[in-house]
């Protein structure tokens, strides 16, 4: 935390958690296409 500059343990963790979340999406949608899905269930 201290070398991104985050305050907080929590600023972090919440900056990360995201960006894991939108790469599980990503490749959730590279798989849906591949299988012909047209959208992903939310």
């Amino acid at each position: 935390q201290e070398w991104l500059g985050h305050s907080t343990f929590s600023t972090t963790a919440d900056i990360y958690a995201h960006l894991d979340y939108k790469s599980k999406q990503g490749s959730a949608g590279v798989i849906a296409n591949l299988l012909g899905e047209s959208k992903l269930p939310k």
